[in-house]
Formats: C-alpha cells, structure tokens, sequence
C-alpha cells in the first residue's frame, strides 16, 4: 500500500529536515503561536528554492479559531 506523508513546516530548516526524512510535501505555515496563518511571499519563495517536494502553503489570513463573524470581513 502506498500512501502520502504531509509535514507541516513552519521552517526553512524543518521543511529541509521533513523532506529528507521521507516526506511527500509540506503544509507550509507561518505563525506557530496563532495556530499557522499564510507565510509571507518570501517565506514560500525561500522554501521553494529550497525544497523538491511538493509544497502547499496554508491560506488562513488570522490566528484563532476558524469562525468568521461579519465585522471581520469588512
């Protein structure tokens, strides 16, 4: 059976280490503190200089929880 191992990467330096221990691609996030928000354009560049696995930076513009109240979105 073959499967797919997805790291998360807060990193430059852990995404190196999960890609060389074996993972498939990278969840890349910034903010561990905030529970990961979208890394910086620099941040995915960097990254993706670097690696040669696949790599899906995570698209969530604040910490906290996933609800959205209306305020917020003006």
């Amino acid at each position: 059976m073959s499967f797919k191992l997805e790291v998360i990467g807060f990193t430059i330096e852990g995404c190196i280490l999960a890609q060389s221990a074996g993972a498939s691609r990278i969840e890349l996030c910034d903010n561990p503190g905030d529970g990961g928000t979208t890394p910086s354009y620099g941040f995915i560049k960097a990254a993706r200089e670097k690696l040669s696995i696949n790599l899906f930076p995570i698209i969530r513009p604040r910490g906290g929880d996933f609800f959205t109240v209306r305020k917020s979105l003006k």
